[in-house]
């Protein structure tokens, strides 16, 4: 078999699984894509977090 040992197990730096690297565009608009949710994530935390962590009741002014 090619990229093992004698034992069946992969040698260093040789894995069965080969994952080709993203374009820089993907990882680009990934990154965007996540600041994004964590920028609303913490927007409504800060929102709504003393409602969610009971807190404070949302009829409450």
């Amino acid at each position: 078999m090619a990229g093992t040992s004698m034992r069946g197990k992969p040698m260093p730096g040789q894995h069965s699984v080969q994952i080709p690297r993203a374009r820089p565009l993907y990882r680009f608009a990934a990154t965007g894509l996540s600041a994004s949710m964590w920028f609303f994530l913490m927007y409504r935390a800060k929102q709504d977090g003393a409602v969610l962590l009971g807190w404070k009741h949302p009829w409450d002014h």
